[in-house]
């Protein structure tokens, strides 16, 4: 179960939500997530259940969830604000564990403040550059729209998450419910606001993770989720070229395919993730 606690940063006053979880009260191991664009840590804690023995540490970045505003989010700023939110809980060494922007967050984490990651989780994002994507453009990347009448009632929101959603269960609906709030009139709004999203997708569009990779020089785990495509699909082949070169310039990657799982690995499989979690740390 989560516990919860709120940190406030010292330099620029960001609040920051925390979840963690004891899997054993004098865990000398620690274990950061960081969740994808306009999602929460609560996207975490079917992964987080199933690390006994690790203190599991899920913050609501800036901007999501019931975290703060920041008055910029690039990796820069959010790396030094999670510095600082580490330092409150006394907590130094990590595992990193990132999906989709967060991984490339955790990248620009342990790149910058090596000294205190252990290992570096990817999931199934992290490892090539969005601008190169097959078929993306600015317009596509930052379309942020929703099918007509989205967030006009619970009810209505949940049945199209649903839809899009084959493994769906309590956890995964936590998860999914964590991104909104409910006004006085029963409609839904986002926590993530439209312009927190735009600046997150700044970053990740001007994000080059190759910079990075050759300077790393501690474990690192791909996790790259392959799901019911065909083998010269145009994306499924730039992933692949891309995940290759970022093992050679990146000497200590570890790749692992799941197949036929989509992007939300940490729900569709979590107790997978978290054996390669736990195989990360021996």
């Amino acid at each position: 179960m989560w516990t919860v606690r709120h940190v406030v940063t010292k330099n620029d006053r960001v609040d920051y939500k925390i979840r963690e979880e004891f899997g054993d009260p004098s865990a000398s191991e620690h274990v950061v997530f960081i969740h994808g664009q306009a999602w929460t840590g609560e996207v975490w804690r079917m992964v987080a259940k199933r690390l006994q023995g690790v203190h599991s540490i899920a913050p609501d970045m800036a901007g999501c969830g019931d975290s703060g505003l920041s008055s910029t989010y690039d990796f820069t700023t959010l790396s030094k604000q999670l510095v600082d939110v580490l330092d409150q809980m006394h907590v130094k060494d990590i595992w990193l564990v990132g999906h989709s922007w967060g991984a490339s967050l955790a990248l620009h984490f342990a790149a910058h403040y090596s000294e205190r990651v252990k290992g570096l989780m990817l999931v199934d994002a992290g490892y090539f550059n969005y601008q190169e994507w097959p078929g993306i453009s600015w317009e596509s990347f930052t379309d942020f729209s929703y099918p007509e009448g989205f967030l006009n009632s619970m009810d209505h929101y949940l049945d199209l998450q649903k839809q899009d959603t084959p493994f769906w269960n309590e956890d995964v609906q936590r998860a999914v419910v964590d991104q909104i709030y409910e006004t006085e009139d029963g409609s839904l709004r986002l926590k993530c606001l439209p312009e927190t999203e735009l600046a997150f997708s700044c970053a990740l569009w001007t994000y080059h993770p190759n910079e990075h990779a050759a300077h790393l020089k501690i474990p690192i785990s791909l996790i790259v989720a392959e799901s019911h495509l065909q083998e010269n699909d145009p994306i499924t082949t730039y992933k692949k070229r891309s995940r290759e070169h970022f093992c050679l310039l990146a000497k200590q990657t570890h790749c692992v395919i799941m197949e036929d799982a989509s992007h939300m690995v940490m729900l569709e499989r979590p107790e997978e993730l978290a054996q390669e979690i736990r195989e990360m740390m021996k």
